[in-house]
């Protein structure tokens, strides 16, 4: 095992997110001093909603706050696909907890990101806030970063886990892909159950896909006694930084409820209980020639950040995190857990980001004809496996045992 290497002194992480805290951590228990340093001020109430795939939930068992997580959250026990006009077209389970391990578990982005934060709290590991990455420097036997501030900290390795607008990988691949639009728009609110008469507390449990020839609209719990809901809506220009902090939620909210008038129960109900909305564009990053350069690597959605329709971003972040930490203690050197790294995550990285890519098309606005058609041939398809997850949610990294483990 590579442990006695110097290589591996101080490893710094950039961006305090699913990735770069998980990493940390499992820095942590290999024994590697880590740094995290953040480009945002401290706030725990950030991003929408989630769901953690048993795959992803795994990783967190491994850190010791799965459970916590499933009782904060809602632990999902169906996929179930209905009609604008409320015909149920497929169902499936979803995440078995006899079969992979652990259930998926829906949450707000905070409750998970405030349990990682306690986490890193309890292990004492360095993390500081307001810290923007301006410049790197690479030396033959460390890296340099420099913040806004004028600070700067040398390390032996740095990680950059600081996004889909990652300044890292802007570093690494100057004349690389960036992240793209991808034509849609997401707004999501959160709702409590007991403001929603026309929905049993038992329905939370399942995650509802509604399709019409208006869009797409999903709900499903949240935390514990809450619900989230969400819809992708169509937009040929992506909203800038005003537009999305300055929208005014009673215009959109008129304009939402026109659009899923005729949704079923209890769509309308979700759109008009719901006070703080949240919107923002939905963004991906296509393939990468290379995760890593020299001292860098990048993690989580800096590497391969997916649509949301995939289902898969934290889970894929958190893998990440396990897997690159478990290569760096393993590996005779960094270089050699870098190219693993890279090898055996960007097949399974990549086919999952094509998947989300093709469920994002299916959820577009079409026409009557069009949304009859693809209502059958979800109804026809999914049964078949058409939506088959096993291959993702048996994925799981063995952290007691050294070695790599190939993609599956």
């Amino acid at each position: 095992m590579g442990k006695s290497n110097d290589e591996l002194r101080h490893v710094l992480v950039i961006g305090s997110g699913i990735a770069g805290l998980a990493f940390a951590l499992f820095m942590k228990r290999a024994g590697i001093r880590c740094s995290v340093f953040e480009a945002y001020p401290y706030t725990e109430n950030v991003g929408g909603g989630l769901n953690v795939a048993p795959n992803g939930m795994n990783v967190l068992a491994e850190l010791g706050i799965a459970e916590a997580l499933i009782d904060l959250g809602t632990p999902t026990r169906d996929f179930v696909f209905q009609s604008n006009r409320g015909r149920e077209l497929a169902r499936f389970r979803y995440g078995d907890p006899k079969k992979y391990g652990q259930p998926a578990v829906s949450m707000l982005r905070s409750t998970l990101y405030k349990e990682l934060v306690r986490a890193i709290k309890r292990e004492s590991v360095e993390i500081q806030f307001e810290k923007r990455l301006v410049s790197l420097e690479e030396t033959s036997n460390g890296v340099t970063a420099t913040f806004a501030d004028g600070t700067s900290v040398e390390g032996h390795l740095l990680i950059g886990a600081d996004g889909v607008q990652s300044a890292v990988r802007e570093h690494l691949l100057p004349d690389g892909p960036s992240a793209s639009y991808v034509g849609l728009v997401a707004v999501a609110g959160f709702p409590s159950i007991a403001d929603i008469p026309s929905m049993c507390p038992s329905d939370a449990a399942d995650m509802f896909y509604t399709f019409g020839p208006n869009g797409f609209f999903g709900y499903s719990g949240g935390d514990a006694g809450g619900l989230m809901w969400w819809a992708n809506l169509p937009l040929k220009r992506e909203y800038s930084s005003d537009e999305l902090r300055n929208f005014r939620w009673s215009d959109a909210q008129k304009e939402l409820l026109a659009r899923f008038k005729d949704y079923p129960r209890p769509i309308e109900e979700l759109i008009a209980k719901t006070k703080e909305p949240l919107r923002l564009n939905i963004f991906d990053v296509q393939s990468l020639p290379r995760s890593h350069k020299g001292r860098v690597a990048l993690i989580g959605d800096a590497a391969h950040a997916v649509s949301p329709d995939a289902g898969q971003g934290a889970s894929m972040a958190l893998e990440d995190a396990e897997y690159l930490a478990k290569l760096l203690r393993d590996c005779d050197n960094y270089k050699q857990a870098f190219e693993w790294f890279e090898e055996d995550r960007k097949p399974r990285a990549e086919k999952i980001a094509a998947e989300g890519r093709a469920r994002a098309s299916e959820k577009e606005i079409v026409s009557k004809f069009h949304s009859v058609i693809r209502n059958a041939l979800i109804a026809i398809f999914v049964p078949l496996g058409k939506y088959g997850t096993d291959w993702i949610l048996r994925y799981k990294i063995p952290w007691e045992k050294p070695g790599r483990l190939r993609s599956r």
